[in-house]
């Protein structure tokens, strides 16, 4: 069976060709379309919203001036309808006058009622959004007000949002990152040269890769790669290291292509993973 990806092998061949220019830093341009050829289909999506803003008042993460506040104080809120207090730890969605309430402001951990942190309770988080869908389900607002509706579609919207999030290392990381106000860009300019030709090389072996058999040792490694990256992430964030944080989340984003790469090889050339 012809290698897959056979075809890209004159391209691995060019940006090799380049490599010894790239790393004593005297080609810059170079550099600049090696991280691009190798981030290409690297981007994890990034939540339509971080905050779940519903309306024209909403800004973006990047303001620092804004993430170095506190980052998991709900502010103080009042019902719409009813104009009383709404209580936060009670009413995060409803107001004891029983009607819907707005969610805008609210960080994905304060609506999935977890403290925010990179190391999570996932089977936690995953009860809780069960225990959400069904309390947001559209069949119990089927008697509410139009405004009612509406604000509750958002709220299961947000939740959603929310939950696919936090669910996985990377977005949590990412999302982490942009409160802080230092978001990862999609070209992930920031990887260090020698990491990129380390990230090369192993795309330049998955395209060798004939069998099944071939790969296994490369997604061995990588899986590694991934945990190890986890664990380096969750170092930083409970040392409040952001710096590092944000760089073994490059990483991370690198090894998460690679890893998804593979299972598309596994799927398209040998019917399984």
């Amino acid at each position: 069976m012809a290698a897959p990806f056979r075809n890209c092998s004159r391209l691995a061949a060019n940006l090799r060709s380049k490599l010894p220019s790239v790393v004593n830093g005297t080609h810059s341009n170079h550099g600049e379309c090696l991280r691009n050829r190798l981030s290409a289909g690297i981007s994890v999506k990034r939540a339509d919203s971080i905050f779940c803003f519903y309306n024209q008042r909403t800004f973006t993460l990047s303001q620092t001036n804004v993430n170095r506040r506190q980052y998991s104080t709900i502010s103080e809120r009042t019902c719409w309808k009813c104009g009383n207090k709404v209580d936060n730890n009670e009413e995060l969605f409803f107001c004891k006058c029983g009607v819907v309430q707005d969610i805008k402001g609210l960080t994905f951990f304060e609506l999935m009622g977890i403290p925010e942190s990179f190391d999570i309770d996932v089977t936690s988080l995953t009860q809780k959004y069960r225990d959400l869908q069904r309390q947001l389900h559209p069949d119990k607002h089927t008697l509410k007000s139009e405004k009612e509706k509406q604000i509750a579609e958002e709220q299961s919207s947000c939740v959603n949002k929310a939950y696919f999030t936090l669910l996985k290392p990377l977005p949590r990381a990412q999302y982490l990152l942009e409160r802080r106000g230092v978001p990862i860009e999609e070209d992930n300019s920031e990887a260090d040269q020698a990491f990129l030709m380390e990230i090369m090389e192993v795309n330049e072996d998955i395209m060798d890769a004939d069998t099944p058999d071939a790969l296994q040792p490369i997604q061995m490694s990588n899986d590694l790669n991934i945990k190890n990256c986890v664990s380096e992430i969750s170092k930083a964030f409970s040392n409040n290291n952001i710096d590092k944080a944000k760089e073994w989340t490059i990483r991370l984003k690198y090894f998460k292509n690679i890893n998804d790469k593979i299972i598309g090889i596994y799927q398209q050339h040998f019917g399984a993973q």
